[in-house]
């Protein structure tokens, strides 16, 4: 099938957009990704070619976390999906996240195609604890409205099990795809040698209070204790320029896919402490890259992925009370103790080839029979 796909970032990187691009394309599909690079970050790579994918990218002039001055830009982007699709050969589009369904589901009404929804995490959460009515209503709104454009939805795929069973009686033709790692994006995970204990953050920067106290955790033991964060955000810029009064803090921006290998390799611990509310039901990239890699997770016990860590002892699972003293007291517990970590590491050798990517193909596989 030739299939496009709607992704409302730059792809710059989006691993689980890449690895189902990548899959597809390996299953004998033609992807093309739309993607809106609303901050110009690729303006010199309109259109480029990854692995047989091809990449298309509008841009908007706007920023990340500009909140509702976003929309006119948001509306552009959609028109620019539709001139671009209207007069080819597709099949079917492949919408990423409530945002990327919006699109697909209002330009479709004329295209008619195969309609997929790819629900990574639940966008009408991030409104849920905001304060102030105007919140309130668009956390509703948005639940309305993913009811409503769910009638036209194919295909639902979502990432966990717990997700499913929250659609169960109101999606059809639900799919789980994990976003779990291929198995030879890591080939060389052994660790290079630091007198420094590494957490690292490798993503997007969506969180800022929980980053900044990992950061102020750290400086009880700063001189033997480096804090590196990969990834852009909507609290990127706020939390780089905080940083900047602590010299063991390290903001390394965007990064590419074929970097992770490296970067995991200068990690000991991987900081993946998300609210609660808004990653439950979440089981993110860097939980199973992590596992692969055997990098020990600090993880919120309350999320589905913070349950597999204290289940399985991937690492530490807390809860957001006091979050800066329960890391300084972590901090402070590998520091002191070069072992702390060693039955955490044994148990990820033992367990991580239940972790591995290729087993989604089969189901992505049926995804798309014709």
């Amino acid at each position: 099938m030739n299939i496009a796909m709607i992704l409302t970032n730059g792809f710059d990187p989006d691993p689980r957009v890449y690895k189902e691009a990548k899959s597809l394309t390996k299953l004998g599909h033609k992807i093309t990704i739309l993607c809106w690079d609303r901050e110009g970050t690729y303006i010199d790579k309109p259109e480029e070619n990854l692995d047989g994918i091809k990449i298309v990218r509008f841009f908007g002039n706007a920023q990340y976390g500009s909140g509702y001055k976003q929309a006119f830009k948001f509306l552009n982007f959609k028109k620019d999906v539709y001139n671009y699709l209207k007069n080819k050969d597709f099949q079917a589009l492949h919408c990423h996240d409530f945002d990327g369904l919006f699109i697909g589901f209002s330009i479709n009404k004329k295209l008619k195609l195969k309609l997929i929804y790819d629900e990574h995490d639940l966008f009408y959460l991030y409104f849920y604890n905001r304060k102030g009515f105007l919140n309130k209503c668009i956390y509703n709104l948005i639940i309305l409205m993913e009811r409503h454009m769910l009638k036209k939805v194919d295909i639902h795929i979502v990432v966990t099990p717990k997700m499913k069973e929250v659609y169960s009686k109101i999606s059809k033709n639900i799919y789980i795809v994990n976003n779990a790692p291929y198995k030879n994006l890591f080939n060389n995970i052994e660790k290079t040698p630091s007198d420094k204990l590494r957490i690292g953050f490798i993503g997007s920067v969506r969180y800022y209070d929980e980053m900044k106290a990992l950061i102020d955790a750290s400086q009880k033991y700063s001189k033997f204790v480096q804090i590196v964060v990969c990834g852009r955000g909507i609290y990127s810029e706020k939390l780089a320029e905080y940083s900047k009064k602590f010299s063991n803090v390290d903001i390394r921006g965007a990064y590419h896919i074929d970097q992770l290998e490296e970067l995991y390799r200068n990690i000991d611990i991987t900081y993946a402490f998300y609210p609660g509310d808004t990653a439950t039901i979440s089981m993110p990239n860097k939980f199973y890259e992590s596992i692969i890699t055997e990098t020990p997770v600090i993880a919120n016990k309350i999320t589905e992925f913070g349950y597999e860590v204290c289940k399985n002892n991937f690492g530490y699972g807390i809860d957001g009370g006091n979050l800066k003293d329960t890391l300084e007291h972590i901090i402070g517990k590998l520091i002191e103790d070069r072992e702390e970590k060693k039955s955490i590491v044994d148990n990820m050798k033992r367990l991580k080839n239940n972790y591995f990517w290729e087993a989604n193909e089969p189901i992505l596989s049926k995804i798309y029979e014709k």
